[in-house]
C-alpha cells in the first residue's frame, strides 16, 4: 500500500508511529476527502486525508469532541495534523444503517429518534454558524445552476418568482426560538449501530463537519426523507409522530418547518447529484434521483407549499 500513499501521508503515519503496511483505500464519497482503513496492534482505525478540505477537518474534530462530551458516540481522534489536513480516528466498522437487514431496522430508527430529541434540548456550541438565509438560498441554487438551467438560458421571471417564494418560506421557519445543533448529513450511510454501547450511544455518528445552528426538524427530515432508504410513507409518519410525541413542540409550526426544510433539502440534493455527475464524473449518485423526485413531489402536496408546487408545474413539470 506504500506506493499509493503520498509522501506527506507517509510522514504523518511515521510521526503517529503507525505502520503503512496494512492500510487500504476506501471507496470515495461525495466529498474531496479520501479515507483509508488500517490496522495497528489489533486496533482498527481510519486515516482521513482532508488536505483539500482543511477547514472541514477542524470543524469535524471540534464537533466530535462536543458530541462525545455530551454523551453521544462520535469517533475518537487518535492523532491529527490540522495544518496538513490529516487525521487518524476511530473506525466504527461496517455496521452502517444502510448495511442493516430491513427486519432489524425499526429499533435502530426508534433509538435514533430519541437521540435527535435529546440533541434538540441541548444548547448548541457557540462556535457554530447559524443556518442563515444565505446558506439556505445558496443550497437551493444548486438545483437552478446544475439541473434546471444547466447549459441553458435562465428565465428571469422564473428566478424572481423562485426567490420570492423561498424568501417567504425561509421567513416562516427562521423565527423558531429553540434552535439546536443541526448535524446536516444525517442519513443511513452516516449512522452506525454499535452493539457494545448502551441506549443512544449505540448510534455512532459521523460526517458532521458541516454542522450549523438551526431548526431541529432538519436532521429529523434528513433521516425520514432519506433518498438512500426506502422508508414507506406509513413508517415515516409513525417515526415522525414518535418524535413529536416526546418533544415539547408546537405541532402545527413544527410540521410546517419539517416540510419546508425537507423540500429545500431534496431540491438541494438534486442539484448536488447533478453537479457530481457533470463536474466530477461521479454518476453513481444518479441512482437516487428517482426516489428524490418521488419524495419531493409528495412534499409539494403539503398545502403551505402550494405556491412552490405551482412554480414546479410551470417551470419543471411542464
Amino acid at each position: 500500500m506504500n506506493n499509493k500513499l503520498n509522501k506527506n501521508l507517509l510522514e504523518f503515519l511515521d510521526r503517529a508511529k503507525i505502520s503503512s503496511k496494512n492500510i487500504y483505500a476506501l471507496r470515495n464519497d461525495a466529498s474531496k476527502r479520501i479515507y483509508y482503513r488500517g490496522l495497528n496492534q489489533n486496533n482498527h482505525f481510519l486515516l482521513m486525508d482532508s488536505s483539500l478540505e482543511k477547514n472541514s477537518l477542524k470543524s469535524f474534530i471540534n464537533v466530535s469532541k462536543w458530541l462525545r462530551v455530551k454523551g453521544y458516540t462520535a469517533p475518537k481522534i487518535y492523532y491529527k495534523n490540522l495544518s496538513k489536513g490529516y487525521c487518524i480516528l476511530e473506525d466504527f466498522g461496517d455496521t452502517k444503517f444502510s448495511n442493516a437487514k430491513t427486519k432489524n431496522i425499526k429499533e435502530k430508527y426508534e433509538l435514533t429518534i430519541n437521540l435527535l430529541v435529546s440533541l434538540s434540548k441541548l444548547k448548541p456550541p457557540s462556535y457554530l454558524n447559524n443556518y442563515s438565509k444565505n446558506i439556505f438560498m445558496k443550497e437551493l441554487n444548486l438545483f437552478i445552476n446544475w439541473h434546471l438551467f444547466y447549459n441553458k438560458d435562465k428565465s428571469k421571471l422564473a428566478l424572481l418568482s423562485w426567490k420570492n417564494i423561498w424568501d417567504s418560506l425561509f421567513q416562516k421557519v427562521n423565527n423558531y426560538k429553540n434552535k439546536s445543533i443541526v448535524l446536516r448529513d444525517f442519513h443511513i450511510d452516516n449512522l452506525f449501530w454499535l452493539n457494545k454501547e448502551e441506549n443512544i450511544k449505540k448510534v455512532g455518528l459521523i460526517d458532521f463537519q458541516d454542522a450549523l445552528i438551526g431548526h431541529p426538524c432538519y436532521d429529523l427530515v434528513s433521516l425520514l426523507q432519506d433518498v438512500r432508504s426506502n422508508i414507506s410513507n406509513k413508517e415515516q409518519l409513525s417515526l415522525y409522530n414518535d418524535y413529536v410525541s416526546i418533544s415539547n413542540v408546537d405541532k402545527k409550526l413544527f410540521e410546517e418547518a419539517y416540510f419546508i426544510f425537507g423540500t429545500q433539502r431534496l431540491i438541494k440534493i438534486i442539484g448536488i447529484f447533478y453537479r457530481l455527475k457533470y463536474l466530477y464524473r461521479k454518476n453513481n449518485y444518479m441512482k437516487f434521483i428517482p426516489r428524490t423526485w418521488k419524495l419531493l413531489k409528495n412534499n409539494l402536496n403539503f398545502p403551505p407549499l402550494k405556491e412552490l408546487s405551482s412554480w414546479f408545474d410551470n417551470y419543471v413539470f411542464k
